[in-house]
């Protein structure tokens, strides 16, 4: 699958990435005037939808119906490199009957199946934990 970004720049902080139609606005700025995400931040919310929507699908599949599904999403920068050093990624899903051992065995289906995770472990230490609830 091949796929296409185009980039422009609007300012000294500010940059546009569009792909069919969206619009990801970058700005390395920060304070109240802040206008979009760091790249940085971008690439770990690339995480976090890839791995959103594989979990999802893999609950589906598995029918469990969803109540609720929530993620934090915590990156560390080493400022010496500089480069992502480590992602935390924890996720909570409420669904009736739900089990912690269910949650954990999807939970390594989507990992498998998650482009960006599968990515980001060669270089970057990734930690995903999860937690089942029932409604």
């Amino acid at each position: 699958m091949e796929f296409t970004l185009e980039f422009e720049r609007h300012s000294d902080i500010i940059g546009v990435a569009r792909s069919r139609g969206v619009e990801l606005i970058f700005d390395t700025g920060s304070g109240i005037d802040k206008q979009g995400l760091w790249p940085m931040e971008v690439l770990v919310a690339s995480l976090g939808g890839c791995l959103n929507l594989d979990l999802g699908a893999a609950l589906q599949e598995s029918d469990h119906a969803v109540d609720r599904l929530t993620m934090t999403i915590t990156g560390h920068r080493d400022d010496d490199i500089p480069s992502i050093d480590r992602i935390a990624c924890h996720i909570d899903v409420w669904s009736a009957g739900f089990s912690q051992p269910a949650a954990e065995e999807l939970l390594l289906y989507a990992l498998g199946r998650s482009t960006i995770y599968n990515t980001l472990t060669r270089a970057v230490k990734c930690d995903v934990t999860i937690a089942a609830h029932t409604s």
